[in-house]
């Protein structure tokens, strides 16, 4: 007989699509506030939105610093002056919450697993950005229960993130416990620090070096076939 397993799911590139929505959003505020040339901005707000975020994860910088500082550095970068920074980044953060842009595979993944087995969401983004998203997306009926660090105060990897979401759920035993993620940093390193087991959710093919899941997947299809075999304990 399977087991009924708990399954801790990242939000951005996991199975929302993060990487569709900023470009999207960014691309409108370019057009919105004359910013110029929608692509070429997008793809270095890329970069600095990245960097910035690996930084929170390390604790080097606040959620708040992120909000408008990469809004500095993208306008000295492009010589745009005269934008109110302020009014820029709460737009960005609009543009974002009203994406409805989804993994491929995740919806149909959701529907079929959340019969199964415990779902929840465990996500480092903002409180309003992210239940706006799963809310227009559809996919918050899913979830058991969304776990944002804005709204909990604490945020991966770090283990009192965990310790506060599976106290919460009522976990003691940690065995049928995985996190499914996009990020070795957060997602990956998070699961290792807390005791659980991993899958690395790596459809870019990232290059695995110092933190290394239990498992990784390139696909939904994959992970259907992962998600099976464990809660059979057949040999993966």
């Amino acid at each position: 007989m399977a087991k009924r397993l708990t399954l801790l799911i990242d939000a951005d590139d996991t199975v929302l699509d993060f990487n569709a929505s900023e470009y999207q959003a960014v691309v409108k505020l370019a057009e919105d506030y004359s910013l110029g040339d929608g692509d070429a901005i997008a793809q270095e707000f890329k970069r600095i939105n990245r960097r910035m975020w690996d930084m929170f994860e390390r604790g080097e910088i606040t959620r708040e610093e992120i909000f408008y500082t990469r809004f500095y550095e993208l306008f000295d970068k492009f010589g745009i002056e005269g934008k109110d920074v302020t009014l820029v980044g709460d737009a960005y953060r609009e543009n974002v919450a009203e994406s409805t842009c989804v993994i491929r595979g995740a919806r149909a993944f959701l529907e079929r697993t959340v019969c199964e087995h415990d779902l929840y969401c465990v996500t480092n983004g903002v409180t309003r950005t992210q239940k706006m998203r799963f809310k227009n997306t559809g996919l918050d009926k899913f979830f058991k229960k969304i776990y944002i660090s804005q709204e909990i105060g604490l945020q991966k990897p770090n283990k009192d993130f965990f310790d506060y979401v599976l106290k919460d759920i009522g976990i003691t035993q940690k065995e049928d416990v995985y996190i499914i993620g996009d990020s070795l940093s957060s997602d990956i390193q998070g699961g290792i620090n807390a005791g659980i087991k991993t899958v690395l959710f790596n459809r870019e093919n990232k290059q695995i070096k110092d933190v290394v899941p239990d498992y990784q997947v390139k696909n939904y299809r994959e992970l259907t076939r992962l998600i099976d075999k464990l809660a059979k304990k057949e040999s993966v």
